[in-house]
């Protein structure tokens, strides 16, 4: 099986917040940074997603569930 992409952060915080959430629940993830250290800010000119999160095609859906839950409590309680 391929990876598919499951989620583009805005931020570095927010890939690896997700990524760990997702390795916590036995779903390996990999974080996929578009940015070039050397061109500071560049990369984020061109797109408008700092990376993106990889997982497994067969983790997939899971992974879709775990992100949609964690974002969803994050709206409902932005200052905890």
């Amino acid at each position: 099986m391929g990876l598919k992409v499951l989620y583009r952060p805005a931020d570095e915080f927010m890939a690896n917040s997700v990524k760990d959430l997702l390795e916590q629940n036995g779903v390996p993830a990999m974080v996929h940074s578009f940015q070039i250290p050397a061109y500071d800010g560049i990369a984020r000119m061109m797109r408008p997603c700092w990376g993106e999160i990889l997982v497994e095609e067969g983790d997939w859906e899971r992974a879709k569930e775990l992100v949609d839950g964690f974002l969803a409590a994050a709206e409902e309680n932005p200052d905890e």
